[in-house]
């Protein structure tokens, strides 16, 4: 064998060698990778579920059991048509991401917390999650996602005085102003920050309009 047909194979050889050697390191990576994940699943998750039983106490206080959907096969069917609930407009802007039946310590139904997304904030989707009661009144609003600009629209989430404005007030939606409120209905826009006024204030009646028609079907036991 020629000298040129040796150096050749060998070549070759070392390309071979290189590639099973970066195949080898490749599966390595993956395997610790899933490793990995399987090893911090588990405390992630249950950090998950505790922020999101904090949130649900801070936006109903006097919640004493909260079943979600998937203990609620009537709430999970609405969820499933909550696009149709809202209407064709403000589906575009709203989704509905997850609903539960609020009841007190007796077990009487007292209403709903609903986690809603607007697509149209300022810098991006607007995630809240809030209580609404069986009447209509919201009993709290708390932020999961938000990346509004500091100073403007993070207002939204850091001026307590901006999400007080709907509170407690049984009207069927809210309309933004830049007057100043002079209805139940009116809410002051912050300066500088229309849009993340419109988008939370979108995302609140959409969560609105959803829970009126579990009102309406009485699902949870409601009436």
């Amino acid at each position: 064998m020629s000298k040129e047909s040796l150096k050749k194979e060998g070549g070759l050889a070392k390309i071979l060698l290189d590639t099973l050697a970066l195949t080898l390191i490749t599966l390595a990576a993956a395997f610790l990778l899933a490793v990995v994940r399987d090893v911090t699943a588990g405390p992630i998750e249950k950090r998950a579920q505790e922020e999101k039983k904090a949130a649900y106490k801070k936006v109903f206080p006097e919640a004493g059991a909260v079943i979600g959907a998937e203990e609620e096969k009537a709430l999970s069917d609405a969820l499933k048509i909550s696009k149709s609930i809202l209407g064709e407009e403000l589906s575009r802007q709203v989704t509905i991401d997850e609903a539960c039946l609020v009841k007190d310590a007796q077990g009487n139904v007292l209403g709903y917390i609903l986690t809603v997304t607007d697509k149209k904030g300022y810098g991006g989707a607007i995630q809240m999650v809030f209580g609404v009661t069986l009447e209509g009144s919201i009993t709290g609003i708390n932020f999961l996602k938000i990346s509004e600009t500091a100073g403007f629209g993070l207002e939204a989430k850091n001026n307590p005085a901006f999400l007080k404005q709907y509170c407690g007030k049984k009207v069927p939606s809210f309309v933004v102003t830049k007057q100043g409120a002079s209805s139940e209905e009116e809410i002051d826009a912050l300066s500088g920050a229309t849009i993340t006024s419109k988008a939370v204030t979108g995302g609140i009646n959409g969560g609105l309009r959803f829970a009126k028609y579990l009102l309406e079907q009485g699902i949870g036991g409601a009436k």
